[in-house]
């Protein structure tokens, strides 16, 4: 697998385990990856939150006030896959 989408997604999660328990939009995610180096659009970023949803690494719920904003949280998966060390 490139290094380079394995950087990407652990990146996300650490994200997310900075904010955790609190849920990130993925607007919010957007601009730390870009602060991190990662170009990217809303697209291309809500394609990796579906694939961390799959794997059950992250959970992605409706904002309360937005019903059109998806929000993602680490799940316990996502933190204990951070905990292992795994790259």
């Amino acid at each position: 697998m490139n290094m380079d989408i394995l950087s990407l997604r652990r990146t996300i999660l650490l994200q997310l385990e900075a904010a955790s328990p609190a849920s990130l939009p993925r607007s919010t995610i957007l601009v730390g990856l870009e602060t991190a180096g990662f170009c990217m659009d809303l697209k291309e970023l809500s394609s990796e939150l579906d694939y961390l949803a799959q794997k059950g690494m992250i959970t992605l719920s409706r904002s309360a006030l937005s019903a059109g904003e998806l929000r993602a949280k680490l799940s316990a998966d996502g933190r204990d896959y951070l905990e292992s060390g795994e790259v």
